[in-house]
């Protein structure tokens, strides 16, 4: 039913019934009923009428208000997300790749060790920002309907950029897994998988999200070279911290170890907590 629609049948509604009901009145009952009982019976029928129909027509009048609040905030987020993500191309991704592009000529002229080590890094931070722009212009809204589909997408993107092999169980039915799960650990995946590409040097990577009795469990090994100490108190570095935070978001728990050469990092979700 259009919206359109609702809105005229919540307004001509009452008027039919009480123009039917003083027709029949006045037809074919007035020899049965005296006008103060059927004065008396006008607003009950009307009562009766809002309550058994018009109520119905109220709850969906609003509940079609509220899918156009979300569906115009989200039109909103998405235009803004679009038009952060072409300031970024047009202004950083763009300048990155031109101060790369001088680096090279330099590294041409000049074997030096220090200018490896800024190309380098310099890639890395390009790579970080071709990641932004493609999370900015693939809503995750939008994108949770195929959820399942863009992360094997990213995934195999993971491959290709870093040559890691990686081993993907992804045994969890997206249905299993609310918007804001998705959003959460979509993030916590991409996280993992960017903090090993920078500071693991990995030769090989596992990663399981599969469906527990009652809940979920993300799993993440590599057998890089780990960490020492507590890796949560790295002033430099912040990946761990937001993970942990997005695994409370999803009232998830959250664990980072190493043992026997393997680090492991585990989110787990359990739908009775």
């Amino acid at each position: 039913m259009r919206y359109q629609q609702i809105k005229w049948l919540i307004l001509i509604i009452p008027t039919i019934v009480v123009g039917l009901w003083e027709y029949v009145r006045h037809e074919f009952l007035l020899s049965y009923l005296s006008m103060d009982a059927g004065n008396i019976l006008t607003p009950v029928i009307v009562f009766l009428v809002t309550i058994t129909l018009l109520l119905r027509l109220f709850v969906i009048y609003e509940k079609m208000q509220e899918e156009l609040k979300k569906e115009r905030a989200e039109k909103a987020v998405l235009k803004e997300r679009e038009r952060i993500a072409r300031e970024l191309h047009d202004g950083i991704a763009q300048t990155l790749f031109l101060c790369s592009v001088q680096l090279d000529h330099l590294k041409q002229k000049y074997d030096d060790g220090e200018l490896n080590q800024v190309h380098k890094h310099l890639r890395q931070i390009h790579d970080d920002v071709r990641q932004s722009i493609y999370n900015l212009k693939h809503s995750s809204t939008a994108a949770s309907h195929v959820w399942q589909e863009r992360l094997s997408h990213w995934l195999n993107q993971f491959r290709l950029d870093t040559g890691i092999p990686l081993e993907a169980e992804l045994t969890l039915k997206e249905e299993r897994l609310n918007p804001r799960e998705k959003v959460e650990l979509f993030a916590c995946i991409q996280e993992a998988l960017t903090n090993i590409r920078k500071h693991a040097s990995a030769e090989h990577v596992t990663l399981r999200l599969e469906p527990l009795q009652s809940g979920w469990s993300l799993t993440v090994l590599d057998d890089g070279k780990g960490f020492t100490g507590d890796p949560f108190q790295h002033h430099d570095r912040f990946g761990l911290k937001i993970m942990q935070e997005r695994a409370r978001n999803m009232k998830a728990s959250f664990s980072f170890t190493r043992e026997n050469g393997i680090t492991r990092l585990q989110i787990k979700r359990r739908e009775d907590t």
